[in-house]
């Protein structure tokens, strides 16, 4: 059996696992290297500081000074309070510690903390944990364009957004320089309040754990927060820069986990970010791959003499495709906007040999070349498989790969104007767990268009009316230059399509009701519904000889398909206005 070195075993990790189910633990090592103060560190200056005002200038030890002159331990609340009576005194001490001062390169985000904000951007790490009190990770984030939920004490856990749904948080375990109940000797580290425990424990039990800078030696109320959780599903790994004391080596062992040397955090940081996107690209087909299939898939589709080389074609596409849905590097976590993003990224890059390849066989391919189409996207149907792990909208998405390879093969027999094999496709049989259904009732990307639990999925498109359409047709376009199109017609070859699956869905949806409901795309809002309207009188001023309506498309004459028409523009007339 391969053992790895543990950072490739890391590496590995955080690539293969489901987005953002690992958390990251930073302690003092990534403010010093920042040239800020730890708490520590902080709370001594102050002790001198309160020694000047008493013309005390020169001490070996000045914890043992302050024990000395008061008896106790120095405590930063009460140096703070006791050198600053009011909070903008105290507030413009603490800034003087931790930001920087014009033109000065130090107290700002390292290396380290912009590639943390990478990994936090690209959805790997979602929940960095740290006992750091400055704002340098919350500032390289939102340089990163991420707006993390911030957890600074209890007071934030009780209004944040739950860790599930939350794209980003940073917990600071022990306050925030600006709030004076920061913690930092040895009784205050001791424990935690009950809120932030038991949001600990759920990061814990369900996170992986990287812990980079962070001694475990003081922190005793973090260190017993790793050792009580139960799970183990995800594993610990950590890095550090000397010498592993032994309460750290007892967490590692107790926790399953493995530890490794580092320089510093910059350049381990900056090293892991560079070697996951070293991996996410290996992930991808080579575009000469790429390339090659699809010169492949030219072939083979138009002549059936290569039906056996077509049909194992299709066969290997379909199984890189299966293999992830059925496999264990489908989400298992709570969904997330970042998991659900995950999932779309993942499905698009598995699918884009066999969905260009649908595409070449609708637009050029023989009959018996598309069957063999039709029989690949039942195969990538999963509703009679039980696969449910409690969460639908995963259900919901694992139909992505048979959707995508429908629309784009629907295009290409658009394209060719084969309105009989059409209607083939939207009448393929999928199987459910009780029934059966036309592939046209199932697989359309209506499910991501409307419903809100849907409106922040595929990233950078929530304002759109469809955002799955917009995002669709953005890849169709470009991809259409496999059939020879410009992005011109192939713009109005996408937005025909789903307009002929909506109708036919529509069609059979509406039958015995008032309204038809119809999946929506952009073309709903195209030229302000001008397009939408005129493509619907065409349809409406077609003879029933047309081979539209020989086909048998929406119930094969043009007094049925007109019925439907005022159904679906009576649904349209509900849904915007």
């Amino acid at each position: 059996m391969i053992d790895l070195p543990p950072f490739d075993a890391l590496a590995l990790s955080l690539h293969h696992s489901s987005p953002g189910v690992h958390a990251i633990l930073v302690g003092s090592g990534l403010s010093s290297a920042a040239g800020i103060l730890t708490g520590w560190g902080i709370t001594l200056d102050l002790v001198r500081r309160l020694a000047a005002l008493e013309r005390v200038t020169e001490q070996n030890d000045w914890e043992q000074w302050y024990r000395a002159k008061h008896g106790i331990g120095p405590s930063y609340s009460e140096l703070l309070h006791a050198l600053a009576k009011t909070s903008s005194e105290r507030r413009t001490i603490l800034q003087s510690y931790i930001d920087p001062s014009e033109g000065e390169e130090f107290r700002k985000p390292t290396k380290a903390h912009h590639a943390i904000a990478q990994l936090a951007a690209s959805g790997i790490v979602r929940v960095v944990i740290t006992t750091n009190f400055d704002r340098l990770i919350e500032n390289a984030m939102r340089e990163a364009g991420v707006e993390p939920t911030i957890i600074a004490g209890k007071d934030a856990i009780l209004g944040a957004t739950p860790l599930v749904h939350a794209k980003c948080m940073v917990i600071k375990v022990h306050g925030d320089y600006l709030d004076e109940r920061i913690k930092n000797t040895d009784a205050e580290l001791e424990s935690y309040p009950r809120a932030m425990n038991r949001l600990l424990d759920q990061v814990f039990d369900n996170f992986g754990l990287l812990v980079v800078g962070w001694s475990g030696e003081w922190d005793t109320a973090l260190r017993d927060a790793i050792l009580r959780a139960p799970s183990r599903r995800y594993p610990l790994y950590w890095a550090a820069k000397g010498v592993i004391g032994t309460d750290a080596q007892d967490l590692i062992e107790q926790r399953g986990g493995r530890s490794f040397q580092i320089e510093d955090a910059d350049r381990f940081f900056v090293k892991l970010r560079e070697t996951l996107e070293a991996l996410r690209q290996a992930s991808r087909p080579h575009p000469l791959s790429v390339e090659m299939a699809i010169s492949l898939a030219k072939s083979y589709c138009r002549d059936d003499k290569f039906a056996m080389e077509w049909a194992e074609f299709l066969h290997g596409e379909v199984e890189k495709i299966r293999r992830y849905v059925t496999g264990p590097d489908y989400p298992t976590i709570p969904p997330s906007k970042d998991t659900l993003n995950g999932i779309v990224d993942a499905f698009m890059a598995r699918t884009e040999i066999l969905r260009r390849a649908c595409l070449i066989c609708g637009r050029w391919g023989t009959p018996e070349a598309n069957r063999a189409v039709g029989r690949a996207i039942q195969s990538l149907s999963f509703a009679a498989t039980h696969l449910n792990n409690g969460f639908m909208s995963y259900s919901e998405l694992r139909e992505f790969g048979a959707s995508i390879c429908f629309y784009w093969n629907m295009a290409g027999l658009l394209d060719r104007g084969d309105w009989a094999a059409v209607r083939a496709l939207q009448k393929l049989e999928l199987r459910g767990l009780n029934s059966a259904k036309d592939a046209v009732m199932v697989l359309p990307f209506a499910r991501y268009q409307l419903d809100d639990e849907w409106k922040f999925l595929l990233k950078d498109h929530e304002r759109f009316h469809a955002p799955a359409s917009f995002f669709l047709a953005k890849k169709f376009v470009v991809e259409a230059h496999d059939i020879s199109l410009s992005e011109a017609r192939a713009s109005e070859l996408f937005d025909q399509t789903e307009l002929t699956i909506g109708l036919e869905h529509a069609h059979q949806r509406g039958e015995g009701e008032e309204v038809a409901w119809t999946p929506v795309g952009r073309f709903v809002w195209k030229n302000h519904g001008q397009w939408r309207e005129e493509q619907f009188q065409r349809v409406e001023g077609l003879s029933d000889d047309d081979p539209f309506f020989k086909a048998g498309l929406m119930g094969g004459d043009k007094e049925a398909a007109a019925r439907t028409m005022e159904k679906i523009r009576r649904w349209l007339k509900l849904l915007l206005f």
